[in-house]
C-alpha cells in the first residue's frame, strides 16, 4: 500500500493480498473506490456488495471487514482516502457528521475522484515535493468531491453560504489584485476565519470555480494579453509567478489548447 499525505489526510491505493480485510476501523473517515474486483463488506453489522461503480464512506470507528472477488490472473485494487474528522466538519461548520449511506453510487463523481487521486499521486510520484500550484489544484478537487458525498450521503449537511458572502468578496480581490503568483490557501482560509476546506466549499458555490482553480484562469489570461503585446514567454512566466517556464508551458497548453511560443507567434502575425 502506497500512501500519500497532505492537508486533508491520506491517500492510499491499497491491494490486499489475501483476497480481504480482517475486521478493523480506523479513527478517519474511509471513503474509497474499487478500480479492479468486487467487495463483500460487513460494516457493524451489516452485510453488502460494493461494484467498481460505486463509492464506500465509513464513520470513524466503525468495524468493517471484506473478502473481495476478481477475475482470473487481477488483484483486486482500490483507492482509499483517510480523512480527519476535522476535516469533515470543517465543511459542516463543525457540525458532527454521520455518513447514513456506506454506498453511494455516482459514475461522474467516481471518474473525478480517480482522476484527481491518480493526478495527485503522478505529481508526488517521485518523491519530491509538487509544485504547490499544482498540488493544491488536485486537492481543491478532492475537497469537492468530498463535499459532494456529504450532500449525497450525510445525515447534515454543510450550510448553504450567504449569497453575497463579503468574505469571499474580499477573497477575489485579493485573488484580481495580486497575479504575481499563487497566495497559499491556508493564508486565504486564515483571513477569512474558515478553514481550507470550508473556503474551498464556500467560493466553488459563490463563484462556480475553486479559488486556485480561479486563480490559475485569471494568471492565464494575464499571459495572454502579455503574449499578444510580444513579451517574452520567459517573462511572462516569471512575472506571473509560474514555478519555471515548463510549469507555465503546461498549464497554458492544457488551457487553450496551444504552447505559449506559437500563441505569441500567431498574435505577432496578426497584429
Amino acid at each position: 500500500m502506497r500512501v500519500t499525505e497532505w492537508f486533508g489526510g491520506q491517500l492510499a491505493v491499497v491491494r490486499p493480498p489475501s483476497g480481504g480485510f480482517p475486521r478493523h476501523s480506523h479513527d478517519e473517515y474511509v471513503i474509497s473506490v474499487n478500480f479492479c474486483g468486487l467487495e463483500r463488506v460487513r460494516l457493524d453489522r451489516v452485510s453488502f456488495d460494493v461494484s467498481v461503480d460505486e463509492f464506500t464512506v465509513y464513520n470513524p470507528g466503525q468495524v468493517q471487514s471484506c473478502t473481495t472477488q476478481v477475475p482470473p490472473d487481477t488483484s483486486f485494487g482500490a483507492v482509499s482516502w483517510y480523512v480527519p474528522p476535522a476535516v469533515v466538519e470543517s465543511l459542516t461548520g463543525d457540525a458532527p457528521v454521520d455518513f447514513e449511506r456506506p454506498v453511494v453510487r455516482s459514475p461522474h463523481l467516481r471518474g473525478e475522484f480517480l482522476a484527481a487521486a491518480r493526478d495527485f499521486r503522478e505529481l508526488t510520484s517521485d518523491g519530491r515535493p509538487a509544485p504547490d500550484e499544482s498540488a493544491v489544484l488536485v486537492q481543491e478537487r478532492l475537497v469537492l468531491v468530498l463535499s459532494h458525498l456529504l450532500d449525497l450521503a450525510a445525515g447534515r449537511r454543510a450550510p448553504a453560504p450567504e449569497p453575497a458572502d463579503t468574505r469571499i468578496a474580499a477573497v477575489l480581490d485579493r485573488l484580481r489584485t495580486d497575479l504575481s503568483g499563487t497566495p497559499r490557501l491556508a493564508e486565504l482560509a486564515a483571513e477569512t476565519g474558515m478553514s481550507r476546506e470550508h473556503l474551498i466549499r464556500t467560493f466553488t458555490r459563490a463563484t462556480g470555480t475553486p479559488p486556485y482553480a480561479w486563480h490559475l484562469s485569471a494568471r492565464l489570461a494575464e499571459a495572454r494579453r502579455r503574449l499578444r503585446k510580444g513579451e517574452p514567454v520567459a517573462d511572462v512566466a516569471h512575472v506571473l509567478g509560474f514555478a519555471d517556464q515548463a510549469h507555465f508551458h503546461r498549464h497554458f497548453a492544457a488551457a487553450y489548447a496551444i504552447t505559449p511560443g506559437r500563441y505569441r507567434r500567431l498574435s505577432q502575425i496578426n497584429i
